[in-house]
């Protein structure tokens, strides 16, 4: 886009021209291609068509003492709202990517381009759905590059206070460590890229590759702690029994949780989009490498490290921990806790009815950045930049060229532009109407017969290339297509455009012997928005399906198995039905966060249940067993829950509205997950056992 005053300038004019010239020189831009104020042909009746000229060719030295040139120029149909806006004061130029150049490679050219054509008269700015693409691409990059630096430090923090001791952060983060180098590094021997989805697989595995070793480092501690120094005669061999009780401890739910948080990921694997397919595979991949590391890496290190490195000397003995105030609360009345939690998601569950599917490229930026305001006002001034195209076909040879077609065309146009939201309709009449005019047949096409319309058809060929016709009319006359231009364009305004038009274009094309199918940027855009929610839909499902056989084929138990997956379908109905209620879309990012929790909320039922049964095998009543459980387990839990949601919570610092709905999202169902794991498995338990 070019911004001043007024274009409609001598100046202006030709300071366009010159910059046509320019982008047509660039090495990424298909020069052939470029569409603008100065590649409109000037239909002048005083001379041959042949003959005809781009307006801006030859701009008058004074547009006062040419009158008839001037009313051309805005007579014609695309200068205002297309080429230029209503104004005066924006031009716009339409830019295509040339065949072999990425589109990183086109938008640097254009924004060097643009920083040697600035000046203080006529100010140049980019937008438009290629430009937020790639620069959505590079903001992402710059966001992981100092986000990564605060996750370690948040998860060092956490992880700290949760076990006191320089082991209990050491381990962890160089089990992340070596979870990011296998993963990464098998996609990158397999060729496979780095996309937008999956920029943020290296926060989700620093978020949740250690997390498991909280349990384990927690019970290692327990039992040094309970075997004295001098009890052993090798600080060794007392390490290497303290290791081996831990993981006869926690070493079923450390391999049943990380095979649910893989399920959750492979559930990715329905997706119709290779990129999530990608995410979800790589994910699982690094979750299982977390879990082998579990059992190997993780128990060498830490016979490496001295035992101080794990020794808390304020560490309280399991049976003097305090419990918490709630935990107090839930074993003196966990059929009230339960009664509670379902509560909780009956009151959110009308929100279900209001959940709505929307997105957009441009909102996923911060609203005070040069894109976004270039996109407002680009919106303000022309029809448009996002486009949905109707394109016809016919079996017949040049029938979309001749009069049914051209007729067939108009009908389309008028239908276009009484849907919603489209400022403007592009196609192939356009030259067809401008020669028309140039020759003194200034009717519409349907009405001109059939002697004058091949007239006309003779007089466009001429002009072909000049006019680019080829961009909306094939050699043969079969195939064409019109362009809508929708204003603001988003989810919501796409499918609003799709349902009217596959509503009303059927009746306008039915007489004719001619086929036609949508596609544009606004119509691609809104069917990946589409199909990532409903892909997420469906992969909650399947993660469901698959967490609960592993779980009856683990634990030999339906009613158990259904008793681990009850916090967790709560959770998730909770929050569906919050985003109803406060108006939470469902888009790109937020549809993403319930596949990643679901696989991951589960955990904190196994480890509970793990630890509950353990006691009850000992002959321990319920409520002797809820109090051991929370006193040794539902410390490791509480921990494990806070280091999980205030790690995604840093996601929340990114300029980005995806990354930040993701993190605050993520950060929220992992807290539901523990809370309703809280309020309804104490209850379920024992009714099951």
């Amino acid at each position: 886009g070019l911004a001043s005053p007024s274009l409609e300038s001598q100046a202006g004019f030709e300071r366009i021209a010159r910059l046509q010239r320019a982008l047509e020189s660039l090495p990424s831009v298909d020069g052939a291609r470029v569409r603008s104020l100065a590649t409109l042909l000037d239909p002048d009746p005083t001379i041959a068509i042949t003959d005809i000229e781009p307006f801006l060719d030859h701009v008058p030295s004074s547009l006062a003492d040419d009158p008839a040139w001037i009313a051309r120029l805005r007579e014609f149909p695309l200068t205002h709202g297309l080429f230029l806006s209503a104004s005066g004061a924006a031009a716009a130029f339409y830019v295509p990517v040339a065949a072999g150049h990425s589109r990183d490679e086109f938008i640097s050219d254009l924004e060097s381009w643009i920083a040697e054509n600035r000046d203080a008269d006529f100010e140049l700015r980019l937008t438009g759905p290629v430009a937020a693409e790639v620069m959505l691409g590079r903001a992402v990059l710059r966001d992981l590059l100092w986000l990564v630096p605060i996750m370690v430090a948040v998860i060092a923090l956490l992880l700290f206070l949760s076990l006191r001791t320089l082991g209990g952060v050491v381990i962890p983060l160089a089990e992340v460590l070596m979870v990011l180098l296998w993963t990464l590094g098998a996609m990158g021997h397999l060729g496979v890229p780095i996309t937008l989805v999956s920029t943020i697989l290296p926060i989700v595995l620093m978020t949740m590759a250690g997390t498991d070793e909280v349990h384990l480092l927690e019970r290692f501690q327990a039992r040094l702690a309970a075997e004295p120094p001098d009890s052993s005669p090798e600080e060794s061999v007392r390490q290497r029994r303290a290791m081996h009780g831990a993981i006869g401890d926690v070493g079923r739910p450390i391999v049943l949780t990380s095979l649910t948080t893989a399920i959750g990921f492979l559930s990715f694997l329905s997706a119709s989009m290779e990129p999530i397919r990608q995410f979800g595979l790589f994910a699982a991949i690094g979750i299982v490498i977390a879990m082998l590391l579990s059992f190997s890496f993780v128990p060498a290190l830490a016979m490496l490290l001295p035992a101080s490195y794990f020794e808390n000397p304020n560490r309280p003995e399991a049976a003097e921990r305090r419990l918490l105030p709630h935990e107090k609360l839930l074993i003196r009345r966990p059929g009230a806790a339960a009664l509670c939690g379902a509560a909780i998601v009956l009151v959110a569950l009308p929100g279900l009815a209001r959940l709505r599917v929307q997105d957009s490229w441009v909102d996923n930026f911060d609203p005070a950045s040069a894109l976004v305001s270039a996109e407002r006002d680009f919106n303000a001034e022309f029809w448009g930049s996002y486009r949905f195209d109707i394109t016809l076909h016919s079996d017949q040879l040049r029938f979309l060229q001749y009069h049914d077609g051209l007729t067939l065309m108009e009908k389309v146009r008028d239908t276009a532009l009484a849907g919603p939201n489209v400022a403007g309709v592009e196609s192939h009449l356009v030259p067809f109407e401008v020669v028309a005019k140039a020759i003194d047949e200034p009717a519409a096409m349907s009405a001109l017969p059939h002697s004058v319309i091949l007239r006309i058809v003779v007089l466009v060929w001429t002009v072909r290339d000049a006019i680019g016709l080829d961009q909306v009319l094939t050699w043969g006359g079969q195939s064409a297509r019109a362009r809508l231009y929708v204003n603001s364009a988003d989810h919501l305004r796409g499918e609003a455009l799709r349902e009217y038009l596959e509503r009303e274009l059927p009746k306008v094309v039915e007489p004719f012997p001619v086929s036609y199918h949508l596609g544009g940027e606004l119509a691609v855009a809104s069917e990946v928005v589409g199909s990532i929610v409903s892909n997420q839909i469906r992969s909650i499902a399947w993660a469901l399906l698959g967490v609960a056989l592993l779980l009856w084929g683990t634990l030999r138990s339906a009613a158990t198995a259904a008793a681990m997956i009850a916090p967790l379908a709560a959770a998730l109905l909770f929050l569906f039905g919050a985003m109803g209620i406060l108006d939470v879309s469902l888009g790109i990012a937020t549809s993403m966060f319930s596949a990643l929790a679901l696989g991951v909320g589960v955990d904190f039922a196994l480890h509970f249940h793990h630890a509950y049964e353990r006691e009850r095998r000992h002959g321990t009543g319920h409520e002797a067993a809820l109090t051991a459980s929370l006193r040794t387990s539902g410390r490791a839990i509480r921990w494990n829950a806070t280091v999980l949601s205030l790690g995604f919570l840093v996601l929340t610092a990114s300029a980005l509205k995806p990354n930040h709905s993701l993190g605050v999202l993520l950060s929220a169902a992992i807290a539901s997950c523990y809370t309703m794991t809280l309020l309804l498995l104490p209850s379920l338990l024992h009714r099951v056992r």
